[in-house]
């Protein structure tokens, strides 16, 4: 079979693409952007569904039989979710329906019930839209998914590492499901095509909460249960105001609204159709979430956050408290007068510099090779001039190396963009 698959980087598309290649599929994989992974049997070509949206021709059909939409857009921005998820996602199907094409396309659950919430109401529209068509078509309404690559599931993996874990809500339930029981959903669905267009849900068999989602994934990583603490509703509150103004995607109004909102159908209509039942979580959470992978994402932010409050902190004390510290130091060092306070002033400026550039994505990198340089020229400078320092009682000197260590696994860390 020849098929469309639209979204073929993202989270869903990437398992869905391999599982397609796997059974033989021919594939024409789209994304945004040029891509140059080559897959047995998969044609990559180009598709903007903003561009789709306002020009219908953006993007032409070529002997397809089937239209696979995994495309999706996880942001709080009301007007590039209806852009993306409504608009352009109508106009996809206005071409399918133009070459008469089957179309199987992948919406989320609670679509269409939470008018409130952007994402889910943008692709409520998409999905009455298509029902409306009159074509074949299937809309799969997937629970929250869990599998390596994506955003929600990093971001509980890494919760999954803390003692202490805070949490929006802890009374909302949920039937997670991993991402390899939608993958195979689909090709059932390959299979088996439904006689009328049809929504169905597709969730896990097991209703839980998230704090149980969450230690159930740290059972599988051979931790004990965890200690959850509930954020009190005026700081949640304050932090998704927050977010939506700076874009956060972890905490904003509107995960804060589904966070606070059950989450269930029932697991039995997909089997009906399709003949397929998601598996248990616990008989899927084998080789992910990794115990080592979890834990560096929860630290390395935390690392991140305490380096940069030791340069601003060493900044502060520098041009406050501690100047006249600095300037004894450097007396020790035979610099004394003008000279020792430019010195003083200066290294304190360019110590809070650092600390605030590393905040900055874009400049981290550099950030952390200037502070690995800083660092071991101060190291250098004391042991020629200052040694007697390293026999200090409480290793300030010493502790240098651990700081150069911490800094250079971050460097080594940080994404390159």
């Amino acid at each position: 079979m020849k098929i469309l698959l639209a979204g073929a980087t993202g989270f869903v598309g990437r398992h869905v693409l391999k599982a397609l290649s796997g059974a033989g599929h021919q594939i024409v994989a789209t994304s945004r952007t040029r891509q140059s992974l080559r897959l047995p049997g998969v044609e990559w070509r180009q598709l903007d569904f903003d561009t789709l949206a306002t020009v219908p021709d953006h993007f032409q059909f070529d002997a397809i039989d089937l239209l696979i939409n995994a495309a999706g857009l996880l942001s709080v921005d009301e007007e590039q979710l209806t852009l993306t998820q409504d608009l352009g996602t109508r106009a996809l199907f206005d071409l399918a329906k133009q070459a008469g094409v089957r179309v199987l396309h992948i919406s989320a659950l609670g679509a269409g019930g939470q008018p409130d919430v952007p994402f889910l109401a943008s692709k409520g529209a998409a999905d009455d839209y298509l029902m409306a068509l009159g074509i074949p078509a299937v809309v799969l309404r997937p629970s929250l998914m869990l599998g390596a690559g994506g955003a929600s599931s990093e971001w509980l993996a890494r919760m999954s590492a803390l003692p202490a874990i805070p949490l929006l809500d802890r009374k909302a339930r949920l039937q997670p499901l991993h991402v390899d029981d939608l993958v195979d959903a689909i090709l059932a669905l390959v299979r088996r095509w439904p006689e009328a267009p049809l929504v169905l849900p597709v969730v896990g068999p097991e209703v839980m909460t998230l704090a149980q989602l969450i230690d159930q994934m740290r059972m599988s990583q051979g931790w004990p249960t965890a200690w959850f603490i509930k954020i009190p509703d005026a700081a949640a509150e304050f932090g998704a105001s927050l977010g939506d103004r700076f874009g956060w995607r972890a905490l904003n109004r509107q995960s804060l609204l589904m966070a606070q909102r059950d989450n269930m159908a029932d697991p039995e209509v997909l089997e009906t159709v399709c003949g397929y039942r998601c598996a248990s979580l616990r008989d899927r959470l084998h080789d992910w979430p990794d115990p080592a992978q979890s834990a560096h994402l929860a630290l390395r932010p935390l690392m991140l956050a305490v380096l940069a409050l030791i340069w601003l902190g060493t900044a502060f004390v520098c041009l406050g408290p501690g100047f006249g510290w600095g300037l004894r130091i450097l007396a020790e060092a035979g610099l004394t007068g003008p000279f020792a306070q430019i010195a003083v002033v200066t290294g304190g400026l360019c110590d809070g510099l650092l600390g605030v550039v590393m905040l900055i994505p874009r400049w981290r990198r550099r950030a952390f090779q200037a502070q690995l340089c800083l660092m071991a020229a101060y190291t250098v400078i004391i042991t020629v001039v200052l040694p007697h320092y390293w026999f200090d009682p409480y290793a300030a000197v010493a502790k240098n190396l651990v700081l150069m260590v911490a800094t250079l696994w971050l460097l080594r860390t940080e994404a390159r963009r």
